[in-house]
Parts: C-alpha cells; sequence; structure tokens
C-alpha cells in the first residue's frame, strides 16, 4: 500500500461543532487574558475613538456605519466625549436592542472601551446597560454569547472599585441570571462575576446577602452553587487561594449552631453548597482536595463538642446538611476523590457515637459509611472497616436504618469474613426481643441475604447452593443478656433455628401473615447452622403433607403452590438421598402436575423431584408408561409461546425414559438422543443475533426425516411439531422461514390426519387470541383455586413475598398472536395439497376472519359504522380530533364500529397484511369448486376485487384464475399487468375494448367486464401508477380510468357504475320521491353507511358526471335519486345532532355540502333533460327544504350550496316555477324570502350579496320561457305566484314582487353610499344595482320610501363622471318613483341642479323628460317645466339642436324675468343651471 505523505491530515481542517462543543470553545476568562499593551497606552486620547477607528475596518455593515455615523463626531477628544456622553450611551443602547444586529461585537466592545474612558461617570449607566446585553443573550449564537459575557466581565474589571461599594444592588441586578433557565447562561454568569467576587474584603457580609436573598428566590440554589464553585475554582484543576477562607465561612453558614449572628434559610444554603460541590468534584483533581477535607473536618468535629439535648434537633439537622457535602464526595467515581480515607472513616466513626441525632442524620450517616465502605477507589484497613461495623451494630442506632444498612452492605467484598459475624450476632438478638415486628423485621432481612447469596434454583438444572448461617449462644450480645434471663442448666437454645421451626409447625390458615412467613422461613432454614437434619426433615415433610392436603381439598390459591415448591426445594437441599419419595410421594407429584399443567411453581417443583429422582437412579416413576399419564396434560405447553413454562415442560419430560424405536442399521456408537433432549438444548440457546444460528442447528434435527429415529411412536410423534409450532412465537424473525420449512416436512410426510389434528388445534387457537386481542379481552385466565387464600401478605417479609412470587410465577410475556396467524397461514401456503381435503375446518375459519376482524378494521369494505354518542367515557371522546374530510381512502380509520370505548384499533394495513395471508393459501389450491362454502367464498373474492391495497387485489386474482373460466384465463396476464404499477398506464393504453379495434372478442365480453371493472374500479381508488397516490391526485386516477371506459357501452358502463353505488344500491329502488322518503325513515344511528365510504361514493360519482357523461344519459335519474337519498340522510342525521358523536358533524357536513353541489351540477349541466315531478318534489324534499330555512343565518359570510342551487335556477327561465314552488302548510319554507332575508343580515359578505343581487337581476331581465317540441316545461306542482295588474310583467317580475321592500332596504342601506361609488372595484357591481333598482321602481308603491329614494339617489347624479348608463337607470328610477312619492313638487329645486351637472345627450333628455312630469303633478308649474325647452333638438336631424325653439324660450324667460314682482327662486333655478350649461 503506498505511503502517505507528510502533509496529510489526519482529520479535517474544519469539522461541524455540535453546539456543546461550540459552548465548550467559548473563553470569557479575561483575568487571564494578556493585554497590558494596549491598556494603558499614554498616548490614547480616549479608548472609545480608538476603538470606533479599529471596528470601522472590522466591520464594514450597515448596522455599524449608521451607528459610527451617529457617534464620530462627538468622541474625537476626551472632552468632546464627556460632554456628548448621554448621546452616545443612547445610540449605544439604541443600537444594540436592534434585533439580529450584524453589529453587536463591536458594539459590545466600544461599551467596555466607553466604560474604561469614563469611569465614575460611565457608573450610573450601568444598569440600563446591564439588561440590554442580557436581552440579548436569548440566542443559540456561541459567538454572541461569548462576547456578551467578556463585555459584562470587563465592565466588571474596570468597575469593580466603585461595584464593591455597591454589592447589594449589583448583586440583586446580576442575579437575576443565576435563575436562568439554561445552563449554560447560569454557567457563564457565575464565572464571569467571579472577578468581583474575589474582590469583596467582606466576605461574610457578600455570602449573607447571597443567602438571604435564596429566600426570596429559591429558583437561584444551582446559579449561586456554580458562582461559589467558579469563586474557589483556580487554574489547572486547583483550588483558587481564597478557598480556605470561604468554604469555611460557606460552612459555617449552614445552620444555627455556628452561625449565630444571622437567620438563613439553612435548607436552601445546604442545597447551595450541594450544587457547588457536585461542580468541585467534577473540576478539582484529587491531590488538590486536601483545603476542602480539611474545612469539612474541621466543620464536622466542631460540631461534636456544640451538640447538647437542647439543641439536638438543629445541631442534627447541620450536621445532615454537612454529611450530604460528604456524600456526594465519596460517591463521585466511587471516591476517587478521598484523599485521606482513614481520616475520613475516623471522623465519621466519632459521629456514631454522638448521642440525641436525630433518624434522619443517622440515616444520612450510614449512607456516607457504606459508600466509603463499598467504594472500589478507597483503600481501608480491613481492621478498620470491622471496627466501624462492630461500632454500628453496637451503636443504639434505630433496627430500621441498620437493617436497611445491612442490605445495602450485601455486595461488599469479604462480605463473609468482615460483616457477617456481627450482622448474625445483631440478628439473633433481634429474634430474643419478643416482639412480631422485630422478628418480622429480621426474618425478611436473612431472606434477602439468602436470595442474594445463595438463591433457590429455578430450574432442575441448577445446583442447590449453601451458604452458612453460623448462630452460637455465646455471641449474643451483652446488652440482651439483662433483659433476657436464661433457663438455668437447659439445654442452649438457638433462638433463630426455634422461631423458624416453629412456624413450619403451624397448621395452614389465611393469616396475612402465613403463607410468607412460611416461604420466608424455608428459604432460611437449609442454611442456618448447627441444624439436626434429622428433627427439621420431619417436620418439613408434615409441612409439605398438610399443603398437599389443602390443595386437594380446594383450599389454596396461587400462594399456596409457589410455598409448596419452596417446601420441597428446602426438603431437596436437606435430604440427599432417595428417601424422598417416601417422604413425599410420586403420585402426589404426578396429580398436582395433572391438575396445574400451566402453574410455573408446579412445573418448578415436579422438575426439581424428577430430576433428584433421575440423578438417584429411580427407573419406577421415570418409565415410559408415568410419561404418557402425564404427556396428555403437558402436550401443550411445548408449543406455548411463554419460554418459562415451556422450558420446564421440557424439562419434565426429557426426565422420563423413552424407548426410541429400532433403527436398521445402528452402528450402536452414537449415543441416541430423545427428542426431548434436542427439544431441551434448542430451548436453552437464546435467540439472539449472535446465537440463533447455534439455535437453528438444533432445531434441524427436528426435521420429520431426521427426528423419527428419536421419537418413538404413538402421540409423542406430535412433539417435534408442536415445539416447532410454538417456535413461531419467538420474536425474531431470522427463526420463522427456517421453522416453516422444518413445519412443511411435518405437513408432506406425517401422517395427514395427526398433523391437521394439531394444526387446526392451533389455528383456531391463534384465531381465538387475535380476536381477544381486538377486543382488549386479554384477561387472564381464571385465576385458581380459591380467591380467599390470595390475600395480601402483611409486613416486611410480605412485601419480600410478593415480589418473589410475581417474579418466579409471572408469565406476562407479551405474545403476539396475530403474528403467530400469520405465520401459520404463511406455512400453510407452502404445503396447500396437504390441506385443501381440509377444506370443512379452514373455509368457516377465513370467514370468520373476515367477519370478526377485517370488517371492523377497513371500514372501507365494512358495511355499518355506528354514530351514536356512548354514554360514559363521552369527555374524553369529544376531544378526538375530526378527520380531515377528503377522499374515501384518507379517511383511512377514521372510526370504529365500536362496541365498547376501549377497543383496541386494528389499522387497516396491519388487516390487510392477515388477509393476504389467509388468501395465498386459497390461490394455490387447484379444485376450487369442490370447497366448502364455495359459493361464499366466490362473493367473497368478487368483493374484494374492489380492494384498494393491490397486494389484496393480486392474489384475489390468482384465487379466480383456480376457477380456470374458459372467458377470462386468455385475459390473464392483461389483467396481472393493470395491477402492476410500472405497466399500468401502458396496459391500460394497449388494452383497447372499444368496438372499433378490441383486443377482447366479443363472446369474452360479458363474462370478462365484471372482472375487469372491479379491479379497474380497486385501482382508481388507490393508485394508477406513479405520483397518483392520495387525496389530491384521486382526480388523476379516475380521469385515467374513465377515460378508458369511454369505450365501452352503454349497457357495461352500468356494471361500473353498479360497483360505484354497490353500498348505496337499495336506494335505487322504487320511484324517486317515495325513495328520499323511505331512505330518511330506515336511518338508523347506529348502522350508517361508513361517511368514509359515502365520502368516496361521492367523489367518485362528481368525477364521472364530469368524464363520461354522454355515456350515462339512461342511467341519470337513478343517479339523481341515489345522490338526494344520500344528502336527506345526512341532513337527517345532523338535524339529531345532539344524538351522535362529535367527531362526526364536520365529515356529515362536507357530505351534504358534496350533495348539493353535484345537484347543483345536474341542473347546470343537463339543462335539457325532463325532470319528472317525482324527482322535482325529492330534490327539494331532500335538499332544499332540509335547509332552506337557515338559509339567511348560514349564507352570511360565504353563499352555501343550497344558495348556489337557487342561483343556477334563477338563470334559467325554465326553473323559474321552482322558485315559486312552496311547502304545503310551511308558508316560511318560501325560496325567495329566504333568499332576500339574507340581505338583512349583519356583516353580509361581498360574494354572498353579489350572488343575490344576480338573483333578482336574472329575475327582473330574462324573459319567459317558451316550450318547444324538443324542450318542454317542467311539471312543477305547488307553485304561487303574485297577482299583478300590469299584464307586460314577466314570471321573473311577478316572482320578485312580495320581495321589492326587502331588496329596497337593502339598498338604502348600502348601494347607495358614497364610498361604495367611489371605488373603482365597485364600479360593475353599483352599476348592477342600479340597474335592478330602475327596473324594480316600477313596482313601488310606497310614499315614504320612494320620498326616501328619490333624496337617496339625487345627490349621485350632483357628482358629476358618472358612467351614462348609471345616470340613465337612476333617472328611470327617480322618474318610477315620482308617481308614488308624498311631494313630488319638493324634488323641483334638486332636480333643476342638475341641468348644470349632467352632460351626456340620453341622461339630459331623460332628465327633461322627468322634470316635466312635475307638471302633471301640479298643473301651476306648467310655466316652470318649461324653461326645458332650453335643450330642444331638432327631430329631422340627428344630433342638431333646434335654434328656434330655444331662442323663443329664451325671449319668454326674459320678458317673464322683467314683469316680477318679488323673486321666483323656483322660476329662477332652473333658468340659472341651463344657463350655466349653455355658457360651459
Amino acid at each position: 500500500m503506498k505511503t502517505k505523505p507528510v502533509s496529510h491530515k489526519t482529520e479535517n481542517t474544519y469539522r461541524f461543532l455540535t453546539f456543546a462543543e461550540r459552548l465548550g470553545n467559548v473563553n470569557i476568562d479575561i483575568i487571564h487574558r494578556i493585554d497590558r499593551t494596549a491598556s494603558y497606552d499614554e498616548e490614547v486620547e480616549t479608548y472609545f475613538f480608538e476603538g470606533l477607528l479599529k471596528w470601522r475596518e472590522l466591520n464594514l455593515t450597515e448596522h455599524f456605519g449608521k451607528f459610527y455615523k451617529e457617534v464620530i463626531d462627538k468622541c474625537q477628544s476626551f472632552n468632546q466625549l464627556v460632554y456628548h456622553q448621554n448621546e452616545i450611551v443612547q445610540s449605544l443602547k439604541t443600537h444594540l436592542q436592534i434585533k439580529n444586529s450584524f453589529a453587536y461585537q463591536p458594539l459590545l466592545d466600544l461599551v467596555v472601551q466607553l466604560a474604561r474612558d469614563l469611569q465614575t461617570d460611565f457608573y450610573p449607566h450601568f444598569q440600563e446597560f446591564f439588561l440590554t446585553i442580557t436581552s440579548i443573550l436569548e440566542t443559540q449564537d456561541t459567538e454572541l454569547l461569548e462576547w456578551a459575557f467578556t463585555s459584562l466581565s470587563y465592565l466588571y474589571k474596570y468597575l469593580w472599585r466603585l461595584m464593591v461599594k455597591d454589592m447589594s444592588n449589583i448583586y440583586s441586578m446580576y442575579s437575576t441570571l443565576l435563575a436562568h433557565k439554561k445552563l449554560h447562561i447560569r454557567n457563564f454568569a457565575a464565572e464571569s462575576f467571579t472577578f468581583l467576587m474575589r474582590k469583596v474584603s467582606d466576605k461574610n457580609a457578600l455570602f449573607n446577602i447571597m443567602f438571604l436573598d435564596l429566600d426570596e428566590h429559591p429558583e437561584k440554589v444551582e446559579g449561586v452553587g456554580q458562582l461559589l464553585f467558579e469563586m474557589c475554582k483556580g487554574v489547572r484543576n486547583m483550588f483558587h487561594s481564597c478557598t480556605g477562607k470561604a468554604v469555611k465561612l460557606i460552612l459555617q453558614k449552614l445552620g444555627p449552631v455556628t452561625e449565630t449572628e444571622t437567620q438563613l434559610p439553612w435548607i436552601l444554603v445546604g442545597e447551595t453548597l450541594k450544587n457547588m460541590v457536585k461542580s468541585t468534584a467534577s473540576y478539582i483533581y484529587k491531590e488538590h482536595f486536601g483545603t476542602f477535607f480539611e474545612c469539612l473536618q474541621e466543620s464536622l468535629l466542631d460540631l461534636h463538642t456544640k451538640v447538647t439535648t437542647t439543641n439536638c434537633g438543629e445541631s442534627s439537622e447541620q450536621i445532615r446538611r454537612l454529611l450530604e457535602t460528604y456524600l456526594i464526595l465519596v460517591k463521585h467515581g466511587n471516591g476517587s476523590k478521598i484523599i485521606k480515607p482513614i481520616d475520613v472513616c475516623k471522623v465519621l466513626s466519632q459521629t456514631l457515637q454522638i448521642a440525641n441525632l436525630s433518624t434522619a442524620c443517622r440515616e444520612t450517616l450510614l449512607a456516607v459509611i457504606s459508600a466509603l465502605i463499598l467504594g472500589e477507589n478507597v483503600p481501608l484497613p480491613e481492621t478498620l472497616i470491622k471496627e466501624t461495623i462492630q461500632k454500628i451494630f453496637e451503636s443504639r442506632f434505630e433496627r430500621r436504618l441498620i437493617l436497611d444498612f445491612s442490605e445495602v452492605m450485601f455486595v461488599m467484598k469479604q462480605f463473609e469474613q468482615l460483616f457477617l459475624p456481627s450482622f448474625l450476632l445483631y440478628i439473633e438478638n433481634c429474634f430474643l426481643i419478643d416482639e412480631a415486628a422485630v422478628k418480622d423485621e429480621a426474618l425478611a432481612i436473612l431472606a434477602k441475604l439468602i436470595l442474594n447469596k445463595a438463591a433457590p434454583p429455578t430450574t432442575g438444572s441448577m445446583a442447590i447452593e449453601k451458604y452458612p448461617l453460623v448462630f452460637s449462644q455465646q455471641t449474643v450480645g451483652s446488652y440482651l443478656r439483662q433483659k433476657k434471663t436464661r433457663s438455668k442448666g437447659g439445654k442452649e437454645q438457638i433462638p433463630v433455628l426455634d422461631h423458624l421451626l416453629s412456624i413450619i409447625q403451624l397448621p395452614p390458615n389465611k393469616d396475612a401473615t402465613y403463607l410468607s412467613h412460611s416461604w420466608a422461613a424455608l428459604v432460611v432454614l437449609p442454611h442456618i447452622r448447627p441444624l439436626e437434619k434429622d428433627k427439621v426433615i420431619p417436620l418439613i415433610t408434615c409441612f409439605i403433607e398438610s399443603l398437599f392436603m389443602n390443595v386437594d381439598r380446594g383450599s389454596f390459591g396461587k400462594g399456596n403452590l409457589f410455598v409448596l415448591c419452596q417446601a420441597v426445594n428446602t426438603l431437596l437441599s436437606l435430604e440427599e438421598s432417595s428417601e424422598l419419595l417416601h417422604l413425599v410421594p410420586v403420585e402426589r407429584v404426578k396429580n398436582l402436575v395433572l391438575t396445574f399443567p400451566l402453574e410455573p411453581s408446579v412445573l418448578l417443583l415436579a422438575d426439581l423431584y424428577y430430576q433428584r429422582l433421575s440423578l438417584c437412579g429411580c427407573k419406577g416413576p421415570l418409565s415410559e408408561e408415568a410419561l404418557m399419564e402425564l404427556f396428555p396434560k403437558l402436550q401443550a405447553n411445548i408449543s406455548t409461546g411463554i419460554s418459562k413454562i415451556r422450558l420446564l415442560t421440557i424439562r419434565i419430560l426429557n426426565h422420563f425414559e423413552l424407548r426410541l424405536p429400532e433403527l436398521m442399521e445402528d452402528d450402536g456408537l452414537s449415543e441416541r438422543q430423545s427428542a426431548f433432549a434436542i427439544l431441551r438444548q434448542a430451548e436453552l440457546v437464546p435467540a439472539t443475533v449472535s446465537d440463533y444460528r447455534e439455535k437453528l442447528l438444533h432445531l434441524r434435527k427436528l426435521r420429520h426425516d431426521v427426528v423419527q429415529a428419536a421419537v418413538p411412536d404413538g402421540p409423542l410423534q406430535e412433539v417435534p411439531l408442536r415445539y416447532l409450532l410454538g417456535m413461531l412465537y419467538v420474536n425474531f424473525s431470522a427463526l420463522w422461514d427456517p421453522v416453516i420449512e422444518l413445519i412443511s416436512s411435518h405437513a408432506h410426510e406425517m401422517e395427514n390426519k395427526q398433523f391437521w389434528k394439531v394444526y387446526y388445534e392451533h389455528l383456531e387457537k391463534a384465531a381465538v387470541h387475535a380476536e381477544k386481542e381486538l377486543q382488549n379481552d386479554v384477561r387472564d385466565e381464571e385465576s385458581i383455586g380459591d380467591e380467599s387464600w390470595e390475600q395480601t401478605q402483611e409486613g416486611n417479609v410480605g412485601a419480600l413475598y410478593h415480589e418473589q412470587l410475581t417474579l418466579k410465577t409471572d408469565c406476562q410475556e407479551r405474545l403476539d398472536h396475530t403474528n403467530f396467524r400469520f405465520l401459520l397461514w404463511r406455512a400453510l401456503a407452502k404445503f396447500p395439497e396437504r390441506v385443501e381435503p381440509r377444506s370443512r375446518e379452514l373455509s368457516p375459519l377465513f370467514l370468520r376472519f373476515i367477519n370478526n376482524e377485517y370488517y371492523p378494521a377497513d371500514l372501507q369494505v365494512a358495511p355499518t359504522q355506528d354514530l351514536r354518542r356512548k354514554a360514559k367515557g363521552e369527555a374524553a371522546e369529544e376531544v378526538e380530533e375530526e378527520p380531515a374530510a377528503g377522499d374515501a381512502e384518507e379517511l383511512e380509520e377514521e372510526a370504529m364500529p365500536m362496541d365498547e370505548p376501549s377497543q383496541k384499533k386494528k389499522t387497516r394495513r396491519a388487516a390487510a397484511k392477515q388477509l393476504i395471508a389467509h388468501l395465498q393459501v386459497f390461490s394455490k389450491f387447484s379444485n376450487p369448486r369442490a370447497l366448502y362454502l364455495e359459493s361464499k367464498l366466490y362473493e367473497l373474492y368478487l368483493q374484494l376485487l374492489l380492494h384498494q391495497d393491490q397486494m389484496v387485489q393480486k392474489i384475489t386474482l390468482d384465487c379466480i384464475m383456480t376457477y380456470r373460466h374458459p372467458h377470462i384465463l386468455p385475459y390473464r396476464e392483461n389483467l396481472q399487468r393493470l395491477l402492476e404499477d410500472r405497466s399500468f398506464k401502458e396496459e391500460i393504453v394497449h388494452f383497447s375494448i372499444s368496438e372499433d379495434n378490441t383486443v377482447v372478442k366479443t363472446a369474452h365480453r360479458a363474462d370478462l367486464f365484471p372482472i375487469l371493472m372491479r379491479i379497474l374500479y380497486g385501482r382508481m381508488k388507490n393508485k394508477t401508477g406513479s405520483k397518483t397516490q392520495g387525496k389530491a391526485a384521486s382526480g388523476t386516477r379516475m380521469s385515467i380510468v374513465l377515460r378508458f371506459l369511454a369505450g365501452t357501452q352503454p349497457e357495461e358502463i352500468q356494471i361500473f357504475l353498479d360497483l360505484l353505488f354497490e353500498p348505496v344500491k337499495h336506494f335505487k329502488n322504487g320511484e324517486c320521491h317515495s325513495a328520499v322518503i323511505q331512505a330518511v325513515e330506515d336511518l338508523d344511528l347506529s348502522k350508517v353507511l361508513p361517511l368514509g365510504r359515502q365520502h368516496g361514493i361521492l367523489n367518485s360519482l362528481e368525477i364521472v358526471l364530469k368524464n363520461i357523461n354522454h355515456l350515462i344519459s339512461a342511467y341519470l335519474p337513478k343517479i339523481l335519486q341515489i345522490l338526494l337519498c344520500m344528502t336527506a340522510t345526512a341532513s337527517h342525521i345532523l338535524d339529531q345532532r345532539e344524538k351522535i358523536h362529535l367527531r362526526f358533524i364536520n365529515p356529515l357536513k362536507n357530505l351534504r355540502r358534496l350533495g348539493i353541489k353535484m345537484v347543483t351540477d345536474i341542473f347546470l349541466d343537463w339543462e335539457s333533460y325532463q325532470f319528472r315531478t317525482e324527482e322535482i318534489d325529492a330534490v327539494f324534499h331532500g335538499a332544499v327544504w332540509p335547509q332552506i330555512r337557515r338559509l339567511g343565518s348560514e349564507s352570511q359570510y360565504s353563499p352555501t350550496p343550497l344558495l348556489k342551487l337557487i342561483s343556477i335556477w334563477s338563470r334559467n327561465a325554465r326553473y323559474f316555477p321552482f322558485l315559486a314552488k312552496q311547502k304545503p302548510g310551511y308558508p316560511e319554507c318560501d325560496i325567495l324570502t329566504n333568499v332576500f332575508a339574507i340581505l338583512s343580515a349583519k356583516n353580509l359578505s361581498e360574494a354572498t350579496a353579489s350572488i343575490v343581487m344576480d338573483i333578482a337581476d336574472d329575475l327582473l331581465n330574462l324573459p319567459d320561457f317558451e316550450p318547444t317540441e324538443t324542450l318542454l316545461s317542467l311539471p312543477v306542482t305547488g307553485c304561487v305566484y303574485t297577482e299583478s295588474a300590469d299584464e307586460s310583467i314577466t314570471l321573473g317580475g311577478q316572482l320578485i314582487l312580495p320581495h321589492v321592500p326587502a331588496i329596497l332596504q337593502y339598498f338604502s342601506k348600502t348601494t347607495i353610499s358614497a364610498e361604495k361609488v367611489k371605488k373603482k372595484k365597485n364600479r360593475a357591481q353599483v352599476s348592477k344595482e342600479l340597474g335592478i333598482l330602475s327596473k324594480i321602481s316600477k313596482f313601488m308603491r310606497d310614499k315614504e320610501q320612494s320620498s326616501l329614494l328619490i333624496t337617496l339617489l339625487l345627490p349621485f347624479l350632483h357628482r358629476g363622471n358618472i358612467a351614462q348608463d348609471t345616470e340613465v337607470d337612476i333617472l328611470v328610477t327617480v322618474q318610477n318613483l315620482l308617481k308614488h312619492c308624498l311631494e313630488p313638487t319638493s324634488f323641483l329645486k334638486p332636480l333643476a341642479k342638475l341641468f348644470s351637472v349632467i352632460k351626456n345627450k340620453l341622461s339630459r333628455q331623460l332628465l327633461c323628460t322627468v322634470f316635466q312630469t312635475l307638471s302633471d303633478f301640479e298643473s301651476g308649474l306648467k310655466y316652470i317645466t318649461d324653461i326645458v325647452k332650453l335643450n330642444a333638438f331638432d327631430q329631422r336631424h340627428l344630433d342638431d339642436i333646434n335654434f328656434d325653439v330655444r331662442f323663443s324660450t329664451f325671449q319668454t324667460i326674459t320678458s317673464y324675468i322683467k314683469e316680477m314682482q318679488t323673486v321666483d327662486v323656483n322660476y329662477l333655478i332652473p333658468v340659472m343651471h341651463n344657463c350655466f350649461y349653455n355658457m360651459e
């Protein structure tokens, strides 16, 4: 290999650093920075100006540029700087507050330079700058953090003399950072403030300020601890020189015994010290820790002398806080920071001897000592350890503390030499005290010791260990001798042994301590020394016998069996010969196993028992006959998923003798293993990545041909198969395929009936479990025995007993029954020919899966869904998010048909995986017509072809192909290519079905099309090639399929539409109107077609109407009928919304919206369709009447679908009768009344107002509909029109007549507003509304309203620059209104003023006409209205004015004015305005 050049780098120059690494690189330690030359330059005028010039070159950002311009002229000399200091400070503050500025670094540096220049003058501004700088710290930019804290550190450095005098203010301001939520900011804050802390001479006062502040702000505890550490932290992992003095002061302030001057929050001071010590232990090296330990030791010894009976409470607390500090140091790195462990140990030993300490303090003391002795890095001499332990046992500490301490010490090295003797002595003394609780505690700790050091075996193969506990009477402690007088001359008794034997001599009872104490006594008993076996064994035998008797009588629980197992265990450890058979008869054990084959305690007992028999060589009880008695009960355990039970069962069966079959050529050399031995070896190897290959080596010996030699004929032939099936429960996927291969070897070679019996039993069991799992019904089988024996055991022993009982007998392994079933079916597909004859059992299993598990999981195929609100758990249910109403497939698992709130939901994908496994088996069968329930299966296949999962479609197609239909088989490849994503688009182009160039033979069409349509329907629901999945592309998918279907005949497209409407086919029955009424009546909220499916149907239908409407005209009546039924049911459910679940309301509204929208599309696209009376009534019943009364309130903000439907009707005069249709007996359901009621709503949106105006406009403008031969008028019943005297009025006019006041009221509010007219965007709207007004005004009769409208309209014309059409509309309106207003003549002046404004010829002529009509109301005005002749035009020549008439009118006017006696204003005003116009 070529050597690398010298220049080769081992790592990249630039490497990405994490936030933590970047924080680690931040350096804000300014004390050790070397900048002496720059600091005191004599020639510098001002540091600020120098800094400004330096940064001008280094920072060219816009932000800094602005600041530079602001201050450059104010700081060039020191005098200037002092004079302008306030402005400079203000500029700095302003620029520092700019978010994400690029000038932070120079600005922060300039703050420091300004402080150096101004010194005392800068100090008053410090607080403001501090707040500004700290507000920048909320950042992830580590450089900015470094600049900010460096700047603060420099400020402390340059202003320290002033700050030290003002320490309480500075600290209260600065310490807010110590409570910051981010750790790194707390740490930097502590580091930057250290310099100042060390400069304070009176540390005592400073600490008092800090600790008193904690009382108000306890959240600063961590920060203050860090601050104290930073203060004591030196360089190179050493302490600073101020440490000794500071630590002594802090330790003095731990409690009132030493701190007598000030009352501090002692607990918080203790917490602060703990935080400080944690940081210290991580930073300081072991060899530099001397000072700290000396201070601690001194403080603790000082406290020893000050403890008195009066202050023992306070001193105990203070000592405890000190000991907690010790505890942190001792535990750190297993004692790696302890310098003089012997001294520490001695000081702690002295503390042991202080009387009057509190329990909490003693507990902490013992914790410190145990940590010290157990610490791996603490070298202590054995004598000292032994001495300390003896002191602890001799101290008068509470028993609970000493026993807890002992339990912690079990793991100690040399436990038996240094600890056990003193411990046993103490325990023996406990048994001498005549109190039940004391004995309970002592027994519990002994049991824990044995469980720790020599636990009872959990399988027969483990050795039964001995751990001698030597008790002898001489060792009993002296302080108990006075209490317990001995029986003189009597034989020495051993109190522990006596107590244990007394427990097992008690008759079985239901006390709250009986079972637990018996169990603990049996655990400890074999280890007690001295022990006379001859005396003890009969007692244990009696105890076992009494428990067996109880079991026979049925008065026992799980606990009794656990204790019985322990008793036999104890007996086995004491009795090591075959005498066992007489002590515990084999019948007893056998019957116990037959009664409880699933109980781990019983199986363990049997394993231990038979293991001993086989070791002692007892042939009789282990014969093959004895095995055959047990086997039927134990065979199910071989394939259980619970490994503990499986192993124990295999071990038990392996103890028996087996007569293996004779081999043809037996070489006699190799020892043949029995099947059980192979099973045991396989079971002992764990299923892990490293070991599974070894496990497979053992499992391969179970292949049918190999294992024959290891299994005798008869029932035992099933054993290998059962075990292999059990292996499918193991949660390790690499095992499954090899195991399935081995299972198929048995399927092919084993006797079929025997194989199927075992296999079907497992299939059945797996189905039951999987269903239970779905129902969340994973309750354990009934608890065995008598419930009253299951009561909780009390005391310390009771707690330990329950813990061990659960540990040893708990079989709560998480078994995946669903996966087990999946693997069983997957295996079936490997040997279909062996299971095809068994369809009588197989078909019902499959159909049961479909009904019980598949339908509930997949609402796309499930027939119904329950929408009702549940009574219980309602509140919790309501918070569920509503599924976004979208495509059918998007409402993935919208809601389960839940039978109870806790039902577990199986996802559709998981259900499909199981479904595929089932189908795969059926797709391999060769004669499907002979299968049991064949008709149901075929029906199901057709149903599943519609499935949107293409894998399901593929397998289902394979199932159908097994029938070998001659009309379908030739197109097998085409159909399969349609199911492949990659080839779908290509195939759909080539596989033409149109008449001209079809690939399909005409004879085959009838049979092939149902299959083809189903496949395409399924593809359309999911994806048709790449990038077509999901809601957004549903339109693309459907259009691809529908374009293909455009080549079919109309009767063939019917198959497709029938598929589409399959779920709602019942809506097609009967006449349209009666079908809608029936649909609403039959509605049952507990059995609604799943909303997701309804949604899918409507979406698909929408695209069908768009893409192939030329093919479906014959089908249109049925489509309309289905649409209306679905819309009506959605509306009806929403009317009962208090009964349904909240999360269904939005999807239902969406359905109703879609339904009405599509009815609207039908009216829009099929204008020439001859709607029948039935259909029209149905439209009203389904879409209009349920919603119409809410139209006014719901359309306020945006037009509702119903309003859009009505607007479509108003655009076509043929549909006008719809608008006149009335609901009999419900006058409030009139359509137009509700439409125009919208206009009176508040905050009406422009979109809605515009639609209503369009409706009015269309009604006024459209001519009446004239029927022709091809286009007849519609047979609408129940229409009501307003009678009108005016013959010329159209049908639309008649419809709008009653609503004129409502429209006018709207106009008077909105249209006639100056703002609206001013805006350009409103021009079209305004002109349309004025046009409506001009037509409507003909129908006005109300005098007051007419006057008001004229008053409002005339100012419009005065404004000039209005479009001519608008002017004409307004003048026509005014002309119509003048006929019905209160005083028409009062409008003389306003109309006269218009002569100078209106310029357009048409408008002007109309104005003249309007002005002249005034004289019709009052003939006395004729002389004034004649003035309009000044505007006369020549009749003969277009656009020429009539000079003669105009001139003669001028003469008349002049003569009239000359003769005027008084000023006639009414006459002069029109004259003036006409003159103004002529002069222009």
